[in-house]
């Protein structure tokens, strides 16, 4: 398998692409992305084609558990309160996405807590960024 963008690069074909990953996307990514080309036309792309507004922030410099990994105090096991969930397998470190402020299910929560980012807005995060519970 292969990504839009690869397969329209090889077949030449010149429709731009524009990525909105995620498992799932959120819905404002979504939104935000389809506003913007309707109102203003395509949005400034980073290097994997994702919109910038969404997907320029490291997701591991806005975390809560930030300071923890500074301080190199890891997580055991999840049950653990205190320390950064890197040793856990969180991928939050080679993660860009806002999930830090824009959060899912109306606000109340978002990967990180009381779990671990899985990198799902990255390329390949499947086969690159697992098993998902072992760290990078």
């Amino acid at each position: 398998a292969v990504g839009v963008k690869k397969l329209f690069d090889m077949k030449k074909i010149k429709t731009p692409v524009i990525n909105v990953p995620g498992c799932p996307s959120h819905p404002d990514w979504m939104v935000g992305t389809i506003a913007h080309i309707l109102l203003y036309g395509i949005p400034k792309l980073d290097y994997l084609n994702r919109p910038k507004v969404f997907f320029d922030k490291l997701l591991h410099d806005h975390c809560p558990y930030r300071s923890f990994y500074d301080d190199e105090v890891f997580c055991k096991e999840f049950p653990d309160k205190e320390g950064c969930r890197y040793s856990l397998g969180c991928k939050g470190p080679e993660t860009c996405c806002d999930a830090w402020k824009r959060r899912w299910n109306g606000g109340v929560n978002w990967c990180v807590q009381n779990a671990i980012c899985i990198g799902c807005v990255e390329p390949n995060f499947w086969d690159e960024f697992t098993p998902l519970y072992e760290s990078i």
